[in-house]
């Protein structure tokens, strides 16, 4: 019996382990939600600067291949990406972007380069609102009808 229950959690240890223990490092172009699942577990792992340029890549790509029209977008999409890194995706993002600039696409060309539009994406992601308003404190510094703190405690 000892030993069924030792084989038993050998087996559950190998099965669970996987879970926790996978990292991918690719795509996994199979559907979209596979895409964008194994897009998310890549992302774990990066700086902010790397995880800024690789979701730009990602979106950017998919904004492009779906914009070639309908489920065909989609599936071209998927095939662009699966199995790519994510040096690979934004490398192929760079490549599509520089030749839709050449090409004279107006939602690429004002930027002039890859580059820029990266640098543009960014400032335009790191800016705070310019109508928001200012942090207030908790607690307003003067308390109405109360003693100030600086005054003599009450007896």
């Amino acid at each position: 019996m000892k030993i069924l229950a030792a084989v038993m959690a050998l087996l559950a240890v190998i099965y669970f382990a996987s879970a926790f223990t996978q990292r991918t490092d690719s795509i996994d172009g199979s559907s979209r939600v596979a895409a964008f699942k194994s897009a998310k577990k890549i992302k774990r792992y990066m700086t902010p600067e790397e995880l800024h340029l690789f979701e730009t890549s990602f979106w950017t790509l998919e904004t492009i291949k779906s914009q070639e029209g309908g489920k065909g977008g989609e599936d071209a999409f998927l095939a662009v990406v699966d199995g790519k890194t994510a040096e690979e995706i934004v490398e192929t993002a760079r490549q599509e972007v520089n030749a839709r600039i050449e090409a004279g696409d107006p939602q690429f060309s004002k930027y002039g380069s890859w580059e820029n539009m990266v640098k543009e994406l960014t400032a335009r992601d790191s800016k705070k609102p310019e109508h928001a308003e200012p942090a207030h404190p908790l607690r307003n510094s003067v308390r109405n009808g109360r003693p100030d703190s600086g005054s003599e405690p009450a007896r």
